[in-house]
């Protein structure tokens, strides 16, 4: 029992001796620094002043700190001497570090060798390492990456760059680097098949005739990321990888290879909704929207598209569209729509369009627009809001950028549209009576990314209708998910309209995020005395979150808005499915 006290007794003492033998450093002093501070190297370091202190890490710091100089361009720097100073009972000790820096060590040559596909000269304007810089090993780096895209570009991607030597000599006694660069280039990458991974239903024709590419093709980094784009922008596929080259080893020959996953291109989507009555003397009434959707019929990228959708008691739309891809295998897409909207009790338009679409490059698209248009009043005499009853042939142009990323969740890009429309509407039994009628408006996206997963969005729009002669029919409608949230579905009428949308987003997955948002804009309306129309003219806002989540039945909107002057109660829910076609 004795023997066992003892024993405790003396782990005890040699833990105390342990503890109180564990020096704590009091000073550092350097000296024979000039390009970096004291304050800066002490920075480095891990040991510091009231820290315990350790040989083991000062060893370490001191050549953290040669590597620190030598980084810089001090190649020659040592560390003179360094003297470690303990007390009378080492409980405290000062360090003292004699520094000799040396003279920096720049960048006098850079030398190129192996490259004949790609000038010099075109090499160093693409590098940042530049004579008279000391050598950074992290730009260095960046740079061999940089001319190794350039030779992606050219369509050699199995090139290879590496540093062959990195001598120093003397010139008025200054050392200086002579680096040397060697280039292995490769040879253009011909492609001799293409193989698909992933596809179902779809054609292969469909996926070979986006990417535009013969056997016997070259390829290069642009043209793959190309490729991916446009078979993205189908929006028949829930994920593309970027293509991958393979090359066969009995034969040597290259092949392309394109991993697709199909999504869900049949979808039906429905939603209902219910609208209290606004006062005791009124009674209740359902909304609701009836989406069905067939993107890729019988694999052919063809697509039809069916809706209908209850916005108020006596207002709702049908719309009818259908789309033909590469017609005749040119790159020339046609679309055909319907639409029927019984506006209240006031009229019923139907409007029969044609649209193709001519694909000039991977991010521009000119179209050519024309259709027909027929109003139809109604027969309801308490109409208060009168249209003609008339007809409507028009034609017009439309021009499109899109440079996103992502067509659903775009981080990055720019999507600009313009277009213009001309029409001659004619008025039922009314001989002779008729008047010119033109649209146009122009708007741009703008997506931008400050960190990951985050991406602010901005939208500017403007747009006029202008005519000898408006009918509501003929107005821009604003209000709403379309535009400006915080506001009743086309709570207003326009002639003339600009608006703006901010968005701050966060990603939550693929294709869905969050966001909080602001919408400003203005309207003006021109008096029409015959219609009872009064000058109207004013400046709208809306704030508000919301949300849009990739859902088994499709990509669905949803936000909680406030219009100019509403509590926070009197909010306006606004419901849209996204759709691109």
């Amino acid at each position: 029992m004795h023997k066992i006290f003892y024993r405790l007794l003396f782990l005890i003492f040699l833990s105390c001796s342990y503890v109180f033998s564990q020096s704590i450093v009091d000073k550092i002093d350097i000296n024979g620094n000039n390009y970096f501070s004291s304050y800066e190297i002490l920075n480095s370091m891990v040991t510091g002043k009231n820290k315990t202190f350790s040989i083991n890490q000062f060893e370490t710091d001191l050549k953290s700190i040669r590597e620190k100089y030598r980084q810089a361009g001090f190649l020659f720097t040592q560390i003179k001497s360094y003297d470690v100073i303990y007390t009378a009972d080492s409980s405290i000790v000062d360090l003292k570090i004699d520094i000799s820096e040396g003279k920096q060590t720049v960048i006098g040559k850079i030398e190129i060798s192996g490259n004949k596909v790609l000038s010099k000269e075109k090499i160093l304007k693409e590098i940042e390492t530049k004579k008279g810089q000391f050598l950074d090993e992290n730009k260095l780096n960046n740079d061999i990456k940089a001319v190794l895209k350039l030779y992606e570009s050219a369509g050699i991607p199995f090139t290879k760059i590496s540093i062959s030597s990195l001598d120093i000599y003397y010139e008025n006694q200054n050392p200086l680097l002579d680096l040397r660069i060697a280039v292995t280039e490769g040879t253009k990458v011909k492609i001799d098949e293409i193989k698909i991974s992933g596809t179902e239903t779809t054609k292969n024709y469909l996926i070979e005739r986006e990417i535009n590419l013969g056997k016997d093709s070259t390829i290069t980094s642009e043209r793959l990321e190309d490729t991916k784009i446009r078979l993205e922008r189908l929006n028949i596929f829930e994920s593309v990888e970027t293509p991958k080259i393979y090359t066969l080893e009995k034969t040597g020959k290259n092949g392309l290879l394109i991993e697709v996953k199909e999504g869900n291109n049949n979808t039906f989507d429905g939603v209902i909704g219910y609208v209290p009555p606004a006062s005791e003397t009124e009674s209740g009434y359902f909304t609701g929207l009836v989406n069905l959707s067939f993107r890729n019929i019988f694999g052919t990228g063809r697509r039809l598209d069916a809706r209908w959708q209850q916005e108020r008691r006596s207002t709702q739309e049908l719309e009818l569209k259908y789309g033909e891809p590469y017609f005749f295998s040119l790159p020339l897409n046609l679309n055909a729509g319907f639409l029927q909207r019984i506006q209240d009790s006031t009229y019923t338009k139907r409007n029969f369009e044609f649209k193709s679409d001519l694909i000039i490059s991977t991010r521009i698209t000119g179209s050519l627009i024309g259709g027909f248009e027929r109003i139809i009043p109604s027969t309801d005499s308490n109409s208060v809001k009168i249209v003609s009853d008339s007809r409507m042939l028009y034609s017009g142009v439309e021009i499109k950028y899109d440079s996103r990323d992502n067509i659903y969740n775009p981080s990055s890009g720019i999507v600009y549209r313009a277009s213009y429309i001309y029409g001659d509407k004619k008025i039922y039994n009314q001989e002779g009576v008729s008047f010119s009628l033109q649209k146009y408006y122009s708007d741009i996206d703008l997506y931008y990314s400050f960190f990951k997963r985050q991406t602010t969005f901005i939208k500017f729009y403007w747009g006029e209708v202008i005519s000898s002669k408006l009918e509501e029919s003929d107005y821009l409608r604003i209000g709403g998910n379309r535009n400006i949230r915080g506001y009743r579905e086309e709570q207003f009428l326009a002639s003339r309209f600009a608006y703006s949308n901010f968005e701050l987003r966060y990603s939550i997955a693929r294709r869905s995020f969050l966001f909080t948002f602001f919408d400003a804009g203005y309207y003006f309306l021109n008096e029409d005395i015959l219609a009872k129309i009064p000058k109207q003219e004013g400046f709208l806002y809306g704030y508000g979150i919301g949300t849009q989540i990739e859902t088994g039945i499709g990509i669905i909107g949803v936000s909680y808005a406030l219009g100019k002057g509403d509590g926070i109660l009197d909010g306006k829910i606004h419901f849209g499915l996204i759709n691109n076609f």
